[in-house]
């Protein structure tokens, strides 16, 4: 009970708690995870920071300005982002190679692609992670198109079973696995 109360209280000197976007992903210490896009410099931060030194932290950079974001949040919290352009609608990445791929949606970007850019990304995202891996598509609901099935998508693209996990503070929270 003791550690449940030093968790949730802030310590002097502490981290504060993870941003919901972060604790929503589930990602743990050593694990290895992929971001797709990088519009939210929290959910990047805490990803990288919660892998740790033992985890790999990748992004997918869309733009040279993504690239730049993940460098700077790299150095700020002192932790290794490995960071690759991406073109035509694949991802520079081994196949099996995350435990976990985030698709940063959070300021509608990723939304607003072609529909078939997003199946692309989608579909490779689904080959770069390992079996029993899987993918959390974070939104912001504020931003959100309207008529955009990403639920959808991501069953079309090889990943079930599919769920809305959560919808709170803004965002909405999407995760699929990788079963064969």
């Amino acid at each position: 009970m003791l550690f449940l109360v030093k968790m949730l209280m802030r310590n002097k000197g502490g981290r504060d708690m993870d941003p919901l976007q972060v604790s929503m992903t589930g990602v743990r210490m050593g694990e290895r995870f992929l971001l797709v896009g990088c519009y939210d410099r929290a959910l990047l931060s805490g990803l990288a920071a919660k892998v740790g030194l033992s985890g790999t932290s990748a992004l997918a950079a869309f733009d040279e300005e993504q690239a730049k974001r993940a460098a700077k949040v790299g150095a700020k919290i002192g932790a290794l982002i490995e960071t690759h352009p991406v073109s035509d609608h694949t991802l520079p990445f081994d196949s099996d190679h995350f435990d976990m791929v985030v698709v940063d949606d959070t300021t509608g970007a990723f939304a607003a692609l072609t529909s078939e850019a997003r199946a692309g990304y989608l579909r490779d995202a689904r080959r770069t992670v390992r079996r029993g891996g899987r993918i959390e598509l974070v939104e912001g609901t504020v931003t959100r198109a309207a008529g955009y099935d990403a639920l959808g998508e991501m069953e079309a693209a090889g990943f079930k079973p599919v769920r809305v996990l959560a919808e709170r503070d803004g965002f909405r929270f999407l995760e699929g696995l990788r079963t064969s």
